[in-house]
């Protein structure tokens, strides 16, 4: 029985989620070692390893892994004011919580008045304890005692603090005589929580004047992980792109703009394959929704494969999708005419629109006798619009897919 036990224990598959590393690299990182989100917020994240937490002692505040501090302190539950970022200083309100009592004295007139100049405390709460469980201890020693009116009292007060202390305080674990908070990269502004160190006094000063590095400190420095919605995120993308590829029930709706895209087998095979992918390759282009883009390094398969995927904010994407089909004579591929070209049917001649990014309408260029020559036009503009747009995202995107971007080739089909 007991070696029955322990060879159950030794298959239970242990549960993981991804995280970063101190150099930004992709680990996995057991689950059970992370700790829960007990009050999450709906707020944009920066990413999917970012993670929003209450701060300490607080209602109303929420600092994030990479430095981001939020509150919804003067807003419903809903709404929230962010603060700056970087190098910067706080005002924050923490909140002390308890439960008093008065007696209740029965007046000569029938009524029952609360007699507020003998209150006592009865219980001083726990910080970050949620409104409903407050409630709940309320009721239940109104419900003890009817002799007595039971109260919550809140008192704030106000703690001058800074991103970099907030991070630390939430996701570093604290060391005997190491109060001061070094940033590893020595960018003040950065203040994602592996960027940061908790140092001595003496270590501090070292560090500011260059006496020494904080790699020949060699000092230990546990972070603590929160559980983060990454592997969710890339698996809603992962079933998304299945969807397209029709590999649900129901994906007729969706096929209809997708019909010769396919996903690799083994990402169909193993899903945490795709998530490891995305997840490795994923960056923020400021607020623009991230697509997976098959075609810019593709080879014309419309496979989902990894040499071929890239992810593209929804701007570039949208720019290097062909548009619409148009047709020469009839409704059928065989009339399909090149990539933005029109036929007239009053001139008889070819000729391509084009709607440079960011304008309001389409351009009507050049008529040609061919359809041919009509695309050759539209060529050189697309590729002008490319380029000029790629520019623009040069300091937002991976360098391999700027790179990319300038030898896109336009192609008619």
């Amino acid at each position: 029985m007991i070696e029955g036990k322990i060879n159950s224990v030794e298959n239970c598959e242990i549960k993981m989620q991804y995280i970063l590393d101190e150099q930004g690299i992709l680990v996995e990182f057991p689950k059970d070692k992370c700790k829960p989100v007990e009050y999450p917020i709906k707020y944009k994240l920066k990413n999917a390893f970012e993670v929003f937490v209450c701060v300490e002692g607080t209602d109303n505040y929420w600092i994030s892994n990479y430095g981001r501090c939020v509150n919804n302190l003067k807003h419903k539950d809903n709404k929230f004011y962010a603060h700056k970022e970087g190098k910067c200083h706080y005002t924050i309100y923490e909140v002390e919580k308890q439960i008093v009592s008065c007696p209740i004295k029965k007046q000569k007139s029938g009524t029952r008045k609360t007699d507020k100049t003998k209150k006592r405390i009865e219980k001083v709460l726990q910080r970050n304890t949620p409104n409903n469980e407050c409630n709940r201890i309320l009721d239940e020693m109104q419900q003890a005692n009817a002799k007595r009116k039971y109260l919550l009292e809140t008192t704030r007060y106000k703690r001058e603090t800074t991103p970099e202390e907030l991070v630390a305080d939430t996701f570093l674990v604290s060391y005997s005589g190491r109060h001061k908070i070094w940033h590893k990269d020595g960018d003040d502004t950065n203040n994602w929580y592996k960027n940061l160190l908790y140092v001595s006094q003496k270590d501090y000063v070292d560090l500011k004047v260059g006496k020494v590095t904080w790699q020949e400190l060699n000092l230990e420095q546990e972070y603590i992980e929160y559980e983060n919605k990454a592997s969710a995120s890339a698996r809603k993308v992962y079933e998304g792109i299945k969807a397209r590829c029709g590999n649900t029930e129901d994906n007729d709706n969706v096929r209809s703009c997708y019909d010769k895209s396919t996903m690799w087998q083994v990402w169909l095979n193993e899903p945490k394959e795709f998530i490891k992918w995305y997840l490795e390759h994923y960056y923020e282009c400021d607020s623009e929704e991230m697509d997976v883009d098959k075609d810019l390094f593709g080879d014309g398969s419309g496979m989902y494969h990894p040499d071929f995927c890239c992810i593209l904010p929804k701007g570039l994407n949208t720019l290097l999708a062909n548009s619409k089909k148009h047709y020469n004579e009839g409704q059928n591929e065989e009339n399909t005419l090149p990539l933005g070209v029109r036929y007239s049917g009053k001139t008889k001649k070819y000729h391509a629109e084009i709607t440079f990014t960011g304008a309001e309408r389409a351009i009507t260029l050049s008529e040609w006798d061919t359809a041919e020559e009509a695309f050759a036009e539209y060529k050189v503009m697309k590729k002008a619009d490319i380029c000029l747009v790629a520019a623009r995202y040069k300091e937002s995107v991976p360098n391999y897919i700027y790179d990319r971007l300038l030898k896109v080739d336009v192609k008619p089909y």
